[in-house]
């Protein structure tokens, strides 16, 4: 490409980025505030609840242990009172343990947590095997870094991105691409405009790359605000977080006799703030690829109701995805939250597991269809 073919295309590029801005600036501040401020108050109800839950268990020991008192103090018979007083003190434990740390009770302590997992090892059933031996090696990772104690439904700044990022929140998103790119070719030509566009292009295929373009760096830059946003309000609401908390990702998980089984030594541990940068750099991945499907749509159908519908079926097709059987694997919305495929859980939602290497191949072939379309559709562009 030379130099001023070069220019050329920085120009049209430029000039996309002005449009969307000006177009969609309203609608994506919007749409920044109620994800980040919807989502965080969302975890933080989650959060709430979790910690009602553990007060009403602590509730309920107590209540236990005064009942089981009250028996001792009326029971004469030696074994059933030495079989209660044994249960006794296992549920004053228990509640020492609970209450060892009021901010967050039900917190777990890594090395009893350990000791008592190794103790299970050996009664454990194979089908659940796997399950043990990552929790583990999780125990064994918090201590080498010095984990001591944690509270297994704390959330932070940290734990909230990769949840987002991982998660339904993906849907609104490629519904956000859609709006920032589902018209963008069909209104050009719909309006009339994209005669002025072919004037300044030498190539027509220009006027479609620069769009592309545009419509990536407002989508990605979308994405990193919105990471950051949740970051923020997720520590002014529940606090940083711990980065160093471990992730196991690598899960192929089975189904085996109607339950889920994990195989032993298919996971590795990622620190927290690892896990979240690879939940968002897959994010960023998917989300380029729809932002190519849009544009395309956009391009082959030069209509822009019909780009729109299309694409919001078929961002919506994911929740459908255990109705659609094996050809689940080809529909792209199935991998919009991509670190479900890395982590397991794809197993969970649609009884499909999908190495995260496959997945990504999918993505590759509907970004290199996309364009492909785009850019053929582009050249016979008859204005």
């Amino acid at each position: 490409m030379s130099k001023s073919k070069t220019h050329v295309f920085f120009v049209l590029y430029r000039n996309e980025l002005e449009k969307l801005w000006v177009r969609r600036m309203r609608a994506l501040i919007i749409a920044l505030l109620v994800i980040v401020v919807g989502g965080t108050f969302i975890a933080y109800r989650n959060y709430q609840a979790s910690q009602g839950q553990v007060q009403n268990g602590i509730a309920q020991i107590k209540s236990q242990i005064a009942q089981e008192r009250s028996q001792l103090a009326h029971m004469h018979n030696g074994k059933t009172k030495k079989l209660l007083e044994e249960e006794l003190r296992g549920n004053q434990s228990a509640l020492r343990q609970m209450e060892q740390n009021p901010p967050n009770p039900g917190t777990v302590f890594v090395r009893q947590q350990l000791s008592s997992l190794q103790s299970s090892v050996k009664h454990t059933p194979s089908s659940q095997l796997g399950t043990t031996l990552q929790q583990i090696a999780i125990a064994r990772y918090q201590l080498v870094h010095g984990i001591t104690i944690y509270h297994p439904s704390d959330h932070g700044g940290y734990r909230i991105v990769g949840q987002i990022f991982g998660g339904t929140t993906m849907l609104l998103l490629g519904l956000v691409a859609l709006g920032l790119t589902g018209d963008r070719m069909s209104s050009e030509i719909e309006g009339g405009t994209v005669g002025s566009l072919l004037l300044h292009a030498p190539w027509r295929r220009f006027v479609y790359l620069a769009k592309l373009g545009a419509a990536l760096t407002v989508t990605w830059t979308f994405m990193a605000v919105l990471a950051v946003g949740f970051f923020l309000m997720a520590t002014a609401v529940m606090g940083t977080g711990n980065p160093m908390n471990p992730h196991a990702v690598g899960l192929r998980l089975k189904m085996a006799g109607g339950e889920i089984s994990v195989p032993v030594q298919t996971f590795h541990l990622l620190p927290q703030w690892s896990y979240d940068l690879a939940t968002f750099g897959l994010a960023l991945l998917v989300m380029g690829t729809f932002v190519a499907i849009f544009l395309a749509l956009s391009m082959v159908t030069r209509s822009t109701v019909f780009s729109l519908i299309v694409g919001a079926v078929l961002v919506i097709s994911n929740i459908l995805g255990h109705a659609l059987g094996p050809i689940a694997i080809a529909n792209p919305a199935m991998f919009l939250p991509l670190m479900q495929v890395w982590t397991g859980q794809e197993a969970f939602d649609y009884q499909m597991v999908v190495p995260l290497s496959a997945a990504i191949i999918v993505l590759l072939i509907w970004t290199a269809v996309a364009l492909i379309a785009g850019l053929w559709t582009a050249r016979r562009l008859d204005v």
